[in-house]
């Protein structure tokens, strides 16, 4: 650490007189007194300060100077001369900055020394604050490599550090942007996985209605609700407050699906589903096309397309059985999702972003979903529901895996 410095611009705050900072600018610190607490953060933001100067006559006059100190962000270091203070007082004061605190002002001289040590102290702290903090950024990139690359805690290590030299950043820096794109990746899969289940659900309520499977549909529907809370109770914590309005709108097309799940799927309350389910895979695909539009990875973008594939097999399948359970139905929207499936899959399958494991199960969904536009073809109404809604199960497993695969890519591709 260096030798402590002089304070280039001292805020002096609530001075008795203004012999104190004629003092200070006689032994050359700029000096710019502010009496006012309301012109705190503006007389901060006018030039830049590097330390400040409080003074109190009483303990009951410095509380209001404490809270006006928690206006400044970042804090400037500081010394508090008070001829009374409560040790609460002083720890408050010590959070915001002031690193040193004094009954009664000592000569100038050695209020610049002190001046300067508070500097030097909540450089130090910083420093310290620093180091801790990309320590636990650096424990949770490795983790993530260890889990995404299947290597030890070393190498892990060792990835972080080689990336870190050849960039020309700071380890810690390295290992938080593997860890945000690691929540970004997790959050656009999360955020895709609500669009799926949106339609999953009413699937699932209508093979109930139509006795396909019944009691292993109830299972599947209960599974998936549950699934969908345990989203939308991970997300916050992986977006910023600035999704916050767009994931109480996700929380609230949720609740009114939610309602119509109990008891039996009538033809009425499968409409009604049918609309909600509608809305919440609307606000699903705001909420995820906002996310990836954060992040400009390669991957992040096929982690949203796969999590698409992922609504679509659960889409056909609704709307092959409630195109026999409903009337009213369109017959054309499934010919039209069966398009749009194609088109994705053979967009995934011509991406430049593969590994085995990504080759073996593109080729696991192309076998599934030829076999699903065989059974199409060859059969009609609704043994051709049952078969779909059974194939969309499959298919759903095997592009739950493939979007996991390609969410694993982006930690990996940024080490």
């Amino acid at each position: 650490m260096s030798e402590p410095d002089l304070p280039s611009h001292l805020l002096l705050l609530n001075p008795p007189d203004e012999g104190l900072a004629e003092a200070l600018r006689a032994l050359g610190c700029g000096v710019q007194i502010c009496r006012e607490r309301h012109a705190l953060v503006q007389h901060a933001q006018e030039q830049p300060r590097t330390a400040l100067l409080l003074c109190a006559a009483s303990a009951a006059e410095l509380d209001p100077w404490l809270e006006a100190l928690a206006g400044l962000s970042p804090p400037l270091p500081g010394v508090c001369i008070a001829a009374a203070s409560s040790a609460e007082q002083q720890q408050r004061g010590l959070a915001l900055g002031l690193q040193v605190w004094l009954a009664a002002p000592p000569p100038p001289a050695e209020l610049l020394r002190q001046l300067r040590w508070a500097g030097w102290q909540a450089r130090r702290l910083e420093a310290l604050q620093t180091q801790l903090d990309e320590r636990k950024w650096t424990e949770r990139a490795k983790g993530l490599l260890m889990a995404a690359r299947e290597i030890d805690e070393d190498s892990a290590f060792r990835l972080l550090r080689e990336t870190a030299m050849q960039a020309h950043l700071r380890l810690g820096q390295v290992a938080r942007s593997v860890v945000q794109a690691a929540q970004l990746a997790e959050a656009v899969n999360l955020a895709g996985q609500q669009r799926m289940l949106s339609q999953r659900l009413v699937k699932l309520m209508a093979q109930r209605a139509a006795g396909i499977e019944a009691r292993r549909a109830k299972a599947l529907q209960d599974e998936s609700a549950a699934r969908v809370d345990a989203n939308l109770a991970r997300l916050p914590a992986l977006l910023g407050a600035e999704h916050g309005p767009a994931l109480g709108g996700l929380q609230q097309a949720w609740q009114a699906l939610r309602g119509l799940l109990v008891g039996k799927p009538t033809a009425d309350v499968l409409r009604r589903a049918e609309a909600a389910a509608q809305t919440l895979l609307q606000r699903s695909e705001q909420l995820t096309a906002t996310v990836v539009a954060a992040g400009a990875q390669q991957p992040l973008r096929l982690v949203n397309l796969c999590g698409r594939q992922r609504m679509l097999s659960q889409r056909l399948a609704k709307q092959a059985l409630l195109a026999d359970l409903l009337n009213g139905q369109d017959p054309t929207l499934l010919g039209a999702g069966l398009s749009e499936f194609e088109a994705g899959l053979l967009e995934l399958e011509a991406a430049p972003l593969s590994n085995a494991e990504i080759r073996a199960l593109l080729a696991e969904v192309r076998e599934e979903w030829l076999r699903l536009l065989r059974s199409l073809r060859e059969t009609q109404g609704p043994e051709a529901a049952a078969g779909l809604a059974r194939s969309s199960e499959l298919l759903l497993s095997q592009l739950d895996a493939l979007t996991a695969q390609y969410q694993q890519s982006l930690q990996t591709l940024l080490a």
